[in-house]
C-alpha cells in the first residue's frame, strides 16, 4: 500500500510541475518573440536598403530576389524574373553606352513600414532616386510609392513581389 500511495502522490505533484513548466515556456516565448520580430524587421529593412544600394549592379541586386518574383512598375506586370533581369541589364547597358559611362544613382528608402506575418514581410516605403548621368548634370529626383513582399527561407529574406506606383499622381 505504501508504494501505491507514493505513486499517487507523485502523480498529484507531477501535474502542477508540468503546468508550471508549460507556463514558464510560454512566458519565455512571450518575452523573446518581440525581440525575434524586431530582428526580422531589421533584417528585412537591410535587404530593402541593400536592394536600393545596388541599383547600378543589377546582377548583385538579383541575388536578393527570388526566381518567382513578380514586379509591377510602369503599368507593366512582369512575372519572369530571368527575362526581366535580361531586359534591365540590356536597358542599363544601353544607357551607359549612350551617356558615355556609368551614372551615379542614389536610391533612398524613406518612411518604411514593415509588417511581419511569420516568414512573410510586407514593406511599404517612398523610393526616392537621384540620378546623375555620366559627365552630365543631375536630374530631378524621382519619387514613387513602393511595396515589397519578402519571404524568409533558410534564414534569408528574399524579395518575392515588388510594386511601384507614381508618387502623388
Amino acid at each position: 500500500m505504501g508504494v501505491t500511495m507514493f505513486k499517487k502522490s507523485h502523480q498529484v505533484l507531477r501535474k502542477p510541475v508540468m503546468a508550471s513548466k508549460r507556463m514558464m515556456m510560454a512566458l519565455i516565448f512571450m518575452l523573446i518573440a518581440p525581440f525575434s520580430q524586431a530582428n526580422d524587421s531589421d533584417d528585412v529593412l537591410k535587404v530593402v536598403q541593400r536592394w536600393a544600394d545596388l541599383e547600378t549592379n543589377l546582377e548583385a541586386q538579383a541575388q536578393l530576389i527570388r526566381e518567382d518574383r513578380v514586379q509591377i512598375t510602369g503599368g507593366i506586370r512582369q512575372s519572369n524574373q530571368a527575362e526581366n533581369l535580361k531586359v534591365q541589364i540590356a536597358s542599363f547597358n544601353a544607357m551607359v553606352k549612350s551617356d558615355g559611362g556609368t551614372p551615379t544613382m542614389i536610391v533612398r528608402v524613406e518612411s518604411p513600414l514593415v509588417q511581419l506575418y511569420g516568414n512573410t514581410a510586407v514593406v511599404s516605403f517612398i523610393r526616392l532616386v537621384n540620378g546623375i548621368p555620366h559627365n552630365q548634370g543631375p536630374r530631378p529626383a524621382n519619387a514613387a510609392w513602393a511595396t515589397m513582399v519578402l519571404v524568409k527561407q533558410g534564414g534569408d529574406w528574399k524579395i518575392a513581389h515588388h510594386h511601384m506606383s507614381p508618387f502623388g499622381g
